[in-house]
């Protein structure tokens, strides 16, 4: 039976009164159900789903990144007349360089999947010019991977690379995207708070402390020590604390769209094209070019020198970031060129999936920085065992007679080679399993928190869960989770987060589940994780950790300081989550020596 496909949740594009086949949960919006529970359709098998098959296409993603990357800085700095080493495009381009392969292998095999098991006979797609798929940064990348009108016409591009015929196409016009008027998708300003007294205040401050930069001071942004503590690192080097973190962000958000070079384009691709082999390289060598933001080709000479020339130390002693390695620009610009002047590039540990996630390290923060400060573990010779940041000068603090907070993930960008979208439709499935099995009482005192980020997924997460149960109490990311946990008597993490290192490493009643057991991680840290669910700290489905809270709720404290269930936390702590007991002693020597 022939069928006519649909690739997003762009109803412009949809047939409603014939057979449809849907690419992937994505054309599904959940607040239009009035609407496509009507048609008559099916969903193509979600992609990748499988860990073995998620081994397989890490390995396929560096092997081609190993493949083409040097092939394409090369052609950079032919066009540039410069002669960068790999490791400046790396700290530029590396991870935008990573997730575009991985992004690009999703979707080429998401549409084989399709047309191998449905006859698909058309599809709608809106007019494609030479500019419809450029973003402006790697910001503003991360947004397309969201946009239905960019993964429509990327998912036709990718159609007509695969030369799969007997497609009808049907081309519609998207307004204001003409093709004199050069539209690209560019990212939102912004905004580091809404209070006007603090901005005052710490834009004061920015100008008074500007006054003391030495062009020798250690450069340190975002560090991921809290506020208090990053000024005190910053006074034991002997430099005036200047809290670049604190300070309004325009940096990557200026006002230049530059106007794509479309030939360059072309010619860059052609020459790339000859290293090729197969199918799939054919294919990305056809969209890397397509896709590379016009910020790191035709507008690279131009914020390049912007870069240099924010008001940073000139000769920094060290540069050190846990944070802004991958989509602040202007860090990345000045880092690159300053790493080639030989200054020492440190990055700090960010999050918890380092070592631990199955194929996620080595990250290209940790190939780039001379030092990667870890949090306990060491794995390869730039590994530098710290403690956990973010928790230092923080109080174990929560209330045994308080609340019961279930923490949840937003729905990830669509730029992974899996089927994210499939896969957290399970997992929000796993969710409201938790909550049913709930007592009546942990159930009353409930509360959902949100990840401040969720609204920019359209997954009606609100919505979703009024339509579950009215009753259930949720926080939308606007509290201050710590102010949200020391009101509580159990945090129970719905995914493996940063935020399970914090309260283990805090010593705050915690538990933890999540979907297919301990496969997504690395063989040699199971034996660890093994600990924390033979202790019920982890769990590995949603009756379990339910079971867990209906048991101890009425005394958690009592199960919590149990023998077993704090030696298992101390050992996972000591390795994925140490404390210091004189951080700023420790950090200076570290990043001194």
């Amino acid at each position: 039976m022939k069928k006519y496909l649909i690739t997003t949740a762009d109803e412009a594009t949809w047939k409603f009164n014939e057979k449809v086949v849907f690419l992937g949960e994505w054309c599904r919006l959940y607040n239009r159900k009035h609407i496509w529970k009507e048609m008559d359709y099916v969903i193509v098998k979600p992609y990748s789903l499988n860990q073995s098959k998620k081994d397989t296409d890490f390995l396929t993603i560096r092997k081609l990144e190993k493949k083409l990357f040097p092939e394409f800085y090369k052609l950079l700095n032919e066009n540039f007349d410069t002669t960068h080493s790999e490791r400046f495009w790396q700290i530029i381009l590396g991870n935008w360089f990573r997730k575009v392969l991985e992004l690009i292998l999703n979707r080429v095999n998401s549409i084989k999947e399709c047309f191998n098991n449905y006859n698909i006979y058309g599809t709608t797609v809106y007019k494609n010019y030479d500019h419809s798929l450029l973003t402006h940064d790697f910001a503003s990348f991360e947004n397309a991977c969201e946009d239905d009108i960019w993964n429509n016409i990327l998912y036709a591009k990718i159609l007509s690379f695969l030369s799969i015929s007997d497609i009808k196409i049907e081309y519609i016009e998207k307004y204001q995207n003409k093709k004199k008027d050069i539209k690209i998708i560019t990212s939102e300003k912004n905004q580091y708070s809404n209070n006007l007294i603090l901005n005052f205040l710490i834009g004061t401050y920015v100008k008074i402390a500007k006054q003391f930069v030495k062009k020798n001071d250690a450069f340190i942004i975002n560090s991921y020590l809290p506020t208090k503590q990053e000024i005190k690192l910053e006074l034991s080097l002997k430099q005036f604390p200047l809290l670049w973190k604190l300070q309004k962000n325009n940096l990557n958000k200026t006002e230049t769209l530059y106007k794509p070079n479309n030939h360059l384009r072309k010619e860059l691709k052609n020459k790339l094209i000859d290293v090729t082999d197969g199918e799939f390289e054919n294919v990305v060598c056809e969209l890397l070019f397509l896709l590379l933001p016009t910020r790191y080709l035709e507008g690279f000479k131009e914020f390049k020198q912007f870069a240099l020339q924010q008001p940073w130390p000139q000769k920094p002693k060290f540069i050190f970031t846990s944070n802004n390695f991958e989509s602040d620009d202007a860090f990345k610009f000045w880092t690159a060129c300053k790493v080639e002047e030989g200054i020492s590039y440190y990055v700090g540990q960010h999050g918890n999936n380092y070592t631990t996630l199955r194929n996620f390290s080595p990250k290209i923060e940790e190939i780039t920085a001379d030092k990667f400060l870890t949090w306990g573990f060491k794995k390869n010779p730039k590994h530098v065992p710290a403690f956990i940041f973010k928790t230092v000068g923080r109080k174990k603090k929560y209330d045994p007679k308080g609340n019961l907070v279930l923490i949840e993930v937003h729905r990830p960008y669509r730029y992974y080679t899996w089927d994210v979208v499939a896969e957290y439709n399970s997992y929000f499935e796993d969710q409201k399993e938790f909550v049913k099995i709930l007592n009546k009482d942990p159930r009353k005192n409930l509360v959902v928190r949100f990840h401040k980020a969720y609204k920019k997924f359209r997954w009606d997460d609100e919505l979703r869960w009024k339509d579950f149960d009215p009753a259930v109490k949720v926080d939308t990311g606007e509290v201050d989770i710590r102010d949200l946990i020391s009101r509580s008597r159990l945090v129970v993490h719905s995914y493996d987060s940063t935020g399970i290192l914090e309260t283990l490493n805090l010593n705050i009643p915690t538990l933890a589940f999540w979907q297919n057991g301990l496969d997504h991680l690395e063989n040699s840290v199971k034996p660890l994780y093994q600990k924390l669910v033979d202790a019920e700290i982890v769990h590995l489905s949603s009756k379990s950790v339910s079971d867990k809270v209906n048991t101890v709720w009425s005394d958690v404290d009592t199960w919590w300081n149990q023998n077993d269930v704090q030696e298992a936390r101390k050992q996972f702590c000591e390795c994925f989550a140490r404390q210091s007991q004189n951080p700023i002693v420790e950090m200076k020597k570290i990043l001194i020596s």
